[in-house]
């Protein structure tokens, strides 16, 4: 299991929201100060991400709580995510030269088995039935007595 705290933030008839700070490894990176991730992160990455998870234990505002997901559930996103679309595109512009295709029929069909691949990743992850699979669930009230609240900006 994957589990990080969280604050409680708001709450819904059998719901809480909750945020996460996000931990990126580019500050403790010794090439932090020269790595193009490590500027991009710094400029375009929000620090916070906010979840609905349901509530099951009466949560309060500003409560720590520790929230996770399952080892398999990440591996099975991670795959939707990036590994469908990306065979997706190999595997039409492979059958596109396969079949003779020239230089731009293949990166056309390629683009096309991009967008189909991205198009199955959409129906993979869509609908409630998998959302919920993909939802971080509450493990249980966090052990310190700190309250962190957001931040409002």
């Amino acid at each position: 299991m994957i589990e990080t705290s969280a604050t409680v933030v708001d709450l819904g008839p059998g719901v809480a929201w909750v945020e996460t700070v996000r931990q990126s490894a580019c500050g403790t990176c010794g090439s932090a100060g020269s790595c193009g991730t490590s500027v991009l992160a710094k400029l375009f990455g929000a620090r916070r991400s906010r979840l609905r998870i349901e509530d099951t234990q009466g949560l309060q505002l500003g409560e720590r709580v520790v929230i996770g997901i399952p080892d398999g559930t990440l591996v099975r996103a991670s795959f939707v995510a990036y590994l469908l679309p990306l065979v997706s595109l190999i595997a039409a512009a492979g059958l596109a030269t396969r079949l003779g295709a020239g230089e731009g029929a293949v990166a056309l069909t390629g683009i096309a088995g991009l967008g189909i691949g991205l198009w199955l990743s959409g129906l993979m992850t869509g609908g409630q039935s998998a959302r919920d699979r993909y939802r971080p669930v509450l493990l249980r009230r966090g052990s310190t007595t700190e309250v962190e609240m957001p931040m409002l900006f």
